[in-house]
């Protein structure tokens, strides 16, 4: 017997529960939002400067909406005492922390084509090692977003497959540039944002497996039940 169930069966619409979701929801929204301005600063030449400004105001909102989801939960579960309650809110806990690190990470991405790229960089080289697993992760932002707002379990488990295939090749794709030929300021660069993409890959899996998995098993979602 299930100890703890997954997001769909406790998740109610009552009042908190939707109130706190509906945050959630606008956090991974942002995340999507600030993807695309990464996406064409890295890959499409957009002015670093018009971008900037737009990611970071994006980033602190989120920072916002963490804090509140967090004070939400605590101060609903002290102050209702309802044991119900408990598995959801630790859900709500742990699927902030998630979009958190994403903008984080997007904002690891900006900073490497702000800072670090080469000047005159041949940006056909980063379409050519990026833009497959950026193009993925772009379309993956939006599903993640609406499959936990839907606790749509189907969507889940296929956000879930993608990552992980997603974060193999992406290590794949790591060791065939660490043995390039290619300049060491470039093969640097392209290695970090492929790090990052991976670790974003990761916590759009960890947000999916709220919906699909009971709560104990969070983050370590199997297929085959493990």
């Amino acid at each position: 017997m299930k100890v703890f169930r997954s997001f769909r069966d406790i998740f109610r619409k009552d009042n908190w529960s939707s109130a706190t979701s509906a945050r959630v929801g606008e956090m991974l929204d942002i995340c999507a939002s600030m993807n695309k301005f990464v996406y064409q600063v890295l890959l499409e030449g957009m002015s670093d400067a018009e971008a900037q400004s737009k990611l970071y105001d994006r980033d602190q909102r989120i920072n916002v909406l963490e804090r509140e989801v967090r004070r939400s939960v605590v101060t609903h579960l002290a102050l209702e005492q309802r044991s119900e309650d408990i598995p959801s809110g630790l859900i709500f806990m742990n699927v902030v922390k998630d979009a958190e690190r994403i903008g984080d990470y997007l904002k690891n991405v900006f900073d490497v084509a702000h800072e670090l790229m080469p000047a005159g960089a041949d940006r056909a080289l980063y379409v050519e090692k990026l833009k497959g697993f950026a193009d993925v992760m772009r379309d993956m932002m939006v599903e993640t977003a609406e499959a936990f707002g839907e606790s749509d379990e189907e969507k889940c488990k296929q956000i879930i497959e993608t990552s992980r295939a997603q974060g193999t090749a992406l290590e794949e794709a790591i060791a065939e540039v660490t043995h390039s030929g290619l300049d060491t300021s470039d093969a640097v660069c392209i290695v970090l944002v492929m790090r990052f993409y991976k670790r974003i890959f990761m916590h759009l899996c960890n947000i999916a497996t709220t919906v699909v998995m009971p709560l104990d098993k969070m983050d370590f979602y199997d297929e085959n039940g493990g």
